[in-house]
Protein backbone atom coordinates (compact mmCIF):
# COMPACT_ATOMS: atom_id res chain seq x y z
CA UNK A 1 0.00 0.00 0.00
CA UNK A 2 1.28 3.44 -0.89
CA UNK A 3 1.39 5.93 1.97
CA UNK A 4 -0.41 9.25 1.64
CA UNK A 5 1.14 12.41 2.96
CA UNK A 6 -1.66 13.82 5.06
CA UNK A 7 -5.10 12.80 6.24
CA UNK A 8 -7.36 15.50 7.63
CA UNK A 9 -10.02 14.15 10.00
CA UNK A 10 -12.86 16.53 10.77
CA UNK A 11 -14.95 16.03 13.89
CA UNK A 12 -18.02 17.67 15.34
CA UNK A 13 -21.75 17.65 15.81
CA UNK A 14 -23.35 20.26 13.59
CA UNK A 15 -26.43 20.34 15.80
CA UNK A 16 -24.32 21.75 18.64
CA UNK A 17 -23.29 25.16 17.33
CA UNK A 18 -19.52 25.63 17.23
CA UNK A 19 -18.93 21.90 17.62
CA UNK A 20 -19.51 21.77 13.84
CA UNK A 21 -16.40 23.88 13.16
CA UNK A 22 -14.22 20.91 12.22
CA UNK A 23 -16.70 19.63 9.65
CA UNK A 24 -17.11 23.13 8.21
CA UNK A 25 -13.34 23.41 7.76
CA UNK A 26 -13.23 20.05 5.97
CA UNK A 27 -15.91 21.10 3.51
CA UNK A 28 -14.26 24.45 2.85
CA UNK A 29 -10.80 23.00 2.27
CA UNK A 30 -12.09 20.20 0.03
CA UNK A 31 -9.81 17.50 -1.28
CA UNK A 32 -6.35 18.91 -1.80
CA UNK A 33 -3.77 17.20 -4.04
CA UNK A 34 -1.73 15.90 -1.08
CA UNK A 35 -4.66 15.63 1.30
CA UNK A 36 -7.42 13.16 2.08
CA UNK A 37 -10.37 14.55 4.07
CA UNK A 38 -12.38 12.14 6.24
CA UNK A 39 -15.45 13.49 8.03
CA UNK A 40 -15.87 11.79 11.38
CA UNK A 41 -18.87 13.65 12.74
CA UNK A 42 -19.32 13.16 16.47
CA UNK A 43 -18.10 9.55 16.55
CA UNK A 44 -14.41 9.34 15.61
CA UNK A 45 -14.36 5.65 16.50
CA UNK A 46 -16.54 4.96 13.44
CA UNK A 47 -13.88 6.09 10.97
CA UNK A 48 -10.76 4.41 12.39
CA UNK A 49 -10.69 1.88 9.55
CA UNK A 50 -10.83 4.61 6.90
CA UNK A 51 -7.94 6.46 8.51
CA UNK A 52 -5.80 3.32 8.89
CA UNK A 53 -6.47 2.22 5.27
CA UNK A 54 -5.34 5.66 4.03
CA UNK A 55 -1.81 4.83 5.30
CA UNK A 56 -1.06 8.38 6.42
CA UNK A 57 2.31 9.78 7.42
CA UNK A 58 0.51 12.58 9.26
CA UNK A 59 -3.04 12.88 10.61
CA UNK A 60 -4.48 16.27 11.53
CA UNK A 61 -7.73 16.13 13.46
CA UNK A 62 -9.80 19.32 13.29
CA UNK A 63 -12.22 19.75 16.16
CA UNK A 64 -13.78 22.28 18.50
CA UNK A 65 -11.73 22.24 21.71
CA UNK A 66 -12.37 24.27 24.82
CA UNK A 67 -8.83 25.27 25.75
CA UNK A 68 -9.79 28.57 27.39
CA UNK A 69 -9.00 30.74 24.39
CA UNK A 70 -10.93 33.49 22.65
CA UNK A 71 -13.84 32.15 20.53
CA UNK A 72 -12.47 31.27 17.11
CA UNK A 73 -8.86 31.07 18.31
CA UNK A 74 -6.99 28.16 16.73
CA UNK A 75 -4.19 26.12 18.23
CA UNK A 76 -2.39 22.84 17.71
CA UNK A 77 -2.63 20.29 20.51
CA UNK A 78 -0.56 17.14 20.89
CA UNK A 79 -1.95 13.89 22.27
CA UNK A 80 -0.03 14.39 25.48
CA UNK A 81 -1.64 17.78 26.03
CA UNK A 82 -5.10 16.30 25.43
CA UNK A 83 -4.50 13.78 28.19
CA UNK A 84 -3.22 16.34 30.65
CA UNK A 85 -6.00 18.88 30.19
CA UNK A 86 -9.21 17.06 29.31
CA UNK A 87 -10.03 19.84 26.80
CA UNK A 88 -11.81 17.82 24.13
CA UNK A 89 -15.50 18.10 23.40
CA UNK A 90 -15.32 14.37 22.53
CA UNK A 91 -14.53 12.08 25.45
CA UNK A 92 -12.98 9.50 23.15
CA UNK A 93 -10.63 11.87 21.29
CA UNK A 94 -7.50 10.93 23.26
CA UNK A 95 -8.26 7.23 22.73
CA UNK A 96 -8.79 7.90 18.99
CA UNK A 97 -5.47 9.76 18.74
CA UNK A 98 -3.61 6.95 20.52
CA UNK A 99 -5.24 4.26 18.38
CA UNK A 100 -4.47 6.01 15.09
CA UNK A 101 -0.88 6.63 16.17
CA UNK A 102 -0.43 2.98 17.17
CA UNK A 103 -2.07 1.51 14.06
CA UNK A 104 -0.41 3.78 11.49
CA UNK A 105 2.79 5.06 13.07
CA UNK A 106 1.65 8.48 11.85
CA UNK A 107 2.31 11.80 13.49
CA UNK A 108 -1.07 12.88 14.93
CA UNK A 109 -1.96 16.47 15.79
CA UNK A 110 -5.22 18.09 16.78
CA UNK A 111 -6.08 21.45 15.28
CA UNK A 112 -8.34 22.89 17.98
CA UNK A 113 -10.84 25.66 17.43
CA UNK A 114 -12.05 27.44 20.56
CA UNK A 115 -15.87 27.32 20.62
CA UNK A 116 -18.14 30.06 21.86
CA UNK A 117 -21.41 28.13 21.92
CA UNK A 118 -22.02 24.37 22.04
CA UNK A 119 -25.77 24.62 22.63
CA UNK A 120 -28.21 22.28 20.93
CA UNK A 121 -29.70 23.39 17.62
CA UNK A 122 -27.65 26.55 17.38
CA UNK A 123 -25.68 27.92 14.45
CA UNK A 124 -21.90 28.22 14.37
CA UNK A 125 -21.07 31.55 16.03
CA UNK A 126 -19.89 34.41 13.79
CA UNK A 127 -16.46 34.43 15.50
CA UNK A 128 -15.85 30.74 14.91
CA UNK A 129 -17.25 30.79 11.36
CA UNK A 130 -15.01 33.74 10.41
CA UNK A 131 -11.96 32.03 11.89
CA UNK A 132 -12.64 28.73 10.11
CA UNK A 133 -13.32 30.46 6.79
CA UNK A 134 -10.12 32.50 7.10
CA UNK A 135 -8.06 29.41 7.92
CA UNK A 136 -9.52 27.49 4.97
CA UNK A 137 -8.82 30.37 2.59
CA UNK A 138 -5.23 30.68 3.84
CA UNK A 139 -4.71 26.93 3.41
CA UNK A 140 -6.11 27.02 -0.12
CA UNK A 141 -3.90 30.00 -1.06
CA UNK A 142 -0.70 29.17 0.84
CA UNK A 143 -0.94 25.39 0.90
CA UNK A 144 -2.16 22.97 3.50
CA UNK A 145 1.23 22.95 5.24
CA UNK A 146 0.23 26.34 6.67
CA UNK A 147 -1.51 24.47 9.49
CA UNK A 148 1.88 23.28 10.76
CA UNK A 149 2.85 26.90 11.46
CA UNK A 150 -0.03 27.40 13.92
CA UNK A 151 1.34 27.68 17.46
CA UNK A 152 0.97 24.75 19.85
CA UNK A 153 -1.11 25.10 22.98
CA UNK A 154 1.13 25.93 25.94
Amino acid sequence: MQRTTLVLVTLGNELRGDDGAGNLFGRLIGNHVSLTVIEGGDAPENITGLVVRACPDTVVIVDALDFGGVPGEITVVTGEKLEASGISTHGSLKMFVDYIREMTGARVLVLGIQPKNLGLETEISPEVRASVESLAETCRESGIDYIFSIPELR
